[in-house]
């Protein structure tokens, strides 16, 4: 203030630098304000290793939740937190946390409210808590249900989230079923689940053309885009006369079983199992899924199985970012897409990085061909030594200087346009990091096809 008022009085911009010790001084105050920089960085990094979360979401936005004491100030940033949650559900006039709101009308209640004390940090931590703890034992109760009540009926009481997981499990399990029953010498039985699968699927067509409100139509809507696939599965097995649940037919779906010794939901594929993260998605639509989106799936899940990361590679438009988000949300988890420029530098991708495995979430860095080829080198050590720590099992690990947890479903993919201009060229130690799957076109007849059938076009083939 000084500085400025004397500047103020003589504006000679010559006469005002050669004031005496003027250089000193102004040299002095940018010392203090790097040292006010660094202390601030510190505190947030900090607080995120707190909640890592809050590494998702910028210095500014941290510091304006940090600086409030009203708790409803996290509901600006709760979509940037959380996969698909818009808001939470504040109780108890804003003591206590009893439930989430998705970005469409879908909410959903915990199984216990979660009280508002202490600083954010702590009590998000518990609301996280408490989300997967309820949709996990949400998952449960469905499951429990679901032989027992009318399809449809089930459908409209449930969750969309918890509706696609329990009918896959269901689905994997009648699976199962029909191919022991082969063994035992019923030879027609998976026909006879082909036909059963035919039913539910023509009651959900009706159903769709109903009178229905806007969220269970985009239930039924999403429910029949899954219902298909498994449809079409069973058929071809039916077709190409599979027989046995060691045929790799089989082996290579995506397969959801409820492990009772565990006693948590697990996702199967190849030789690779994955633990459900129990994400909140609301009501999240999904991809059709085509014979494209099969294979980038199992080169994904088995590149997962060993530490590695996904590497889908293609033109614009092709489904490369969507496939990765979409296998995400099979395996309830979120992930966070970030689009690499000119302006990434090591320390903001490290700081992704350790977000990252603290929460266990996924990392989508679309074109990351357009980094720097001098950050991309400091990247691969950053990345190998993620790599390095999940080979060896480790819960907690030394990444950039600091000791941090490390949650064992986190995942690294990066999408890129070969050939495009300004475009790097990967160097090969990064290349080795990556399993790499080609994604050139995507079948625009049978994914139109698919949608028409899902809003209840009988003849959707021909208007495809």
């Amino acid at each position: 203030k000084k500085v400025m008022r004397e500047t103020k009085h003589n504006p000679n911009v010559i006469e005002t630098c050669k004031v005496e010790g003027r250089l000193q001084s102004l040299q002095g105050l940018s010392k203090d304000l790097d040292q006010c920089q660094k202390k601030l960085s510190d505190y947030l990094e900090r607080k995120r290793c707190l909640f890592p979360r809050f590494f998702f979401i910028s210095d500014e936005e941290l510091l304006s939740i940090l600086g409030s004491s009203d708790a409803t100030r996290i509901q600006m940033h709760m979509l940037k937190l959380f996969a698909n949650a818009k808001k939470l559900h504040f109780v108890r006039g804003n003591t206590g946390v009893g439930g989430m709101h998705s970005t469409k009308v879908e909410r959903f209640m915990f199984e216990k409210v979660v009280k508002i004390e202490g600083k954010v940090e702590q009590w998000m931590t518990e609301v996280e808590q408490e989300m997967k703890s309820s949709i996990k034992q949400i998952t449960k109760e469905a499951l429990y249900h679901y032989a027992d009540s009318k399809r449809v009926d089930w459908i409209f009481k449930n969750l969309q989230g918890i509706v696609l997981s329990a009918s896959q499990i269901w689905w994997t399990w009648e699976v199962e079923n029909a191919f022991s029953q082969v063994q035992k010498g019923e030879k027609l039985a998976m026909k006879k689940l082909a036909r059963k699968l035919t039913g539910q699927l023509t009651d959900l067509v009706d159903a769709i053309r109903g009178r229905l409100d806007s969220m269970q139509r985009k239930k039924m809507n999403t429910l029949i885009i899954i219902d298909v696939h498994a449809r079409d599965i069973i058929d071809s097995f039916v077709r190409d006369s599979i027989l046995s649940e060691t045929e790799f037919a089989w082996e290579s779906q995506l397969r959801f079983y409820w492990d009772k010794k565990s006693d948590h939901l697990r996702i199967r594929q190849c030789t690779g199992e994955f633990a459900s993260g129990y994400e909140y998605m609301g009501q999240d639509g999904r991809l059709v899924i085509t014979p494209l989106t099969d294979r980038c799936y199992m080169t994904l899940t088995q590149a997962l199985t060993f530490h590695l990361g996904g590497s889908p590679a293609g033109p614009a438009g092709t489904g490369k970012t969507e496939t990765v988000k979409d296998l995400s949300k099979a395996m309830g988890l979120i992930c966070i897409v970030t689009n690499c420029g000119e302006g990434l530098d090591n320390m903001a991708m490290g700081s992704i990085f350790s977000g990252l495995s603290q929460t266990g979430a996924w990392g989508c860095f679309d074109e990351f061909n357009r980094i720097n080829i001098e950050v991309l080198s400091v990247v691969s050590s950053q990345l190998r030594t993620i790599q390095n720590a999940l080979h060896a099992g480790a819960k907690t690990f030394t990444f950039g200087g600091k000791r941090i947890n490390l949650i064992r479903t986190v995942g690294f993919f990066v999408t890129m346009n070969p050939g495009y201009e300004g475009r790097t060229e990967l160097p090969d130690n990064l290349k080795a990091m990556f399993r790499p799957v080609t994604m050139i076109r995507p079948d625009l007849q049978q994914i139109c096809e698919i949608m028409l059938f899902s809003e209840g076009f009988n003849n959707a083939r021909s208007l495809a």
